[in-house]
């Protein structure tokens, strides 16, 4: 972890828990700022600056928190729109995250989430189009399909799980027992509290190494600390995970939380975690951000990719999954799809081929694959 990453967490322990906190005098207040943005927590890291900083961070705070305002009015317009048409719903990740925070409006807002009753989803698509929610074509997959209104996206979930941890049984049963949460006295539903702190953290296991996710981990830390002391956790929560099979992971993180954002020592049912996993599960979260930029501009470390599925899977395994998500005849077509990993071996052999002309350091890839299957076995994933 380097100093700009150590005082960003500094601030943040500032913010959510007033944590007595000190700042060397050299710290580099431009490259936290940086940081900051990056990771996707400027407003609440702004709230804990020195006063001698507080002009150069005043306008990236103050757009995130103008984008947090903008965002909740065009999710009350869906809202009601929703209702006046009896469509059940619930907001997700979010507004639905930023109602444990001390001070909703630091967290910073992306698009707004939300999923229907399925046997409403196709009603809910027209409605949306027929109210002024513009289609965004290339925001359109299996799990969710894109709206925007304004300056606002929005995404309708066609369905929320992905894969690896199958919680959709969860979710549909969630949106028939939603509640109503307030926020700057705009009412919404969102899944009941329990079912919605597992939604944050199945998110977080999904992206985790590979996007920026400290704000996601953050909304676990606010959900922890607003719901989950250990008598709750072991009478409401426990039972969830054990059935999604999340608990390890669960407990490293919250470990992790209380080891370098500030939650309250007050939270011990995550005590017996492993430190040194929830020290490298700390920084692979920095690294997250980092990763994805890099993934930008290099593309993706695809043996140690392959590496990783490989040591979790199995290969023949391995190469069925990759092979029907990289060929559409395969999906498409039964008898093609059942030769899927024939495909993808060839498609492997060719582009290590390439790799090797090129230079690249496949063994050390391999490795690296090896390094991460290891690492998500210790978190129980």
């Amino acid at each position: 972890m380097d100093k700009n990453e150590t005082v960003l967490l500094q601030l943040i322990k500032k913010s959510l828990f007033g944590a007595d906190v000190s700042f060397a005098d050299d710290t580099d207040w431009d490259a936290v700022q940086k940081e900051a943005f990056t990771q996707a927590v400027v407003a609440l890291a702004a709230a804990s600056i020195p006063d001698s900083e507080t002009d150069k961070w005043c306008e990236l705070a103050s757009q995130s928190i103008a984008h947090y305002i903008q965002v909740l009015f065009e999710q009350t317009k869906l809202v009601k729109l929703l209702g006046a048409n009896k469509i059940p719903y619930v907001i997700l990740k979010g507004t639905a995250a930023a109602v444990y925070y001390p001070v909703p409006k630091l967290r910073t807002m992306g698009d707004v989430d939300f999923i229907v009753d399925p046997e409403r989803y196709e009603d809910t698509v027209k409605l949306l189009k027929e109210n002024g929610y513009t289609p965004e074509t290339d925001h359109d997959n299996d799990r969710h399909c894109g709206f925007s209104r304004g300056r606002i996206s929005f995404e309708l979930h066609r369905r929320y799980s992905h894969k690896g941890c199958d919680i959709e049984p969860l979710i549909l049963e969630g949106i028939k027992n939603a509640i109503t949460k307030t926020l700057n006295d705009s009412e919404f539903l969102t899944l009941p509290d329990f079912l919605n702190g597992l939604l944050i953290l199945e998110h977080i296991t999904f992206h985790i190494g590979n996007e920026s996710i400290l704000r996601q981990v953050i909304d676990w830390a606010m959900f922890v600390n607003s719901m989950l002391d250990d008598k709750t956790y072991k009478q409401n929560f426990l039972p969830l995970l054990e059935r999604v099979g999340l608990k390890t992971f669960c407990e490293t993180l919250t470990k992790m939380c209380k080891m370098y954002l500030g939650l309250p020592d007050t939270v011990t049912w995550c005590d017996e975690a492993d430190r040194a996993t929830a020290s490298e599960l700390m920084q692979t979260v920095l690294n997250g951000a980092r990763f994805n930029r890099q993934k930008v501009k290099k593309g993706n470390n695809q043996m140690k990719e392959f590496t990783f599925i490989v040591k979790r899977n199995g290969l023949f395994k391995s190469l069925q999954i990759i092979g029907m998500n990289n060929f559409a005849i395969c999906r498409k077509n039964r008898f093609f799809g059942a030769f899927a990993w024939l495909f993808q071996a060839f498609r492997f052999a060719w582009r290590g081929f390439l790799a090797l002309f090129s230079g690249a350091n496949l063994i050390k890839e391999a490795s690296d694959g090896k390094t991460k299957a290891d690492f998500y076995k210790r978190l129980g994933l």
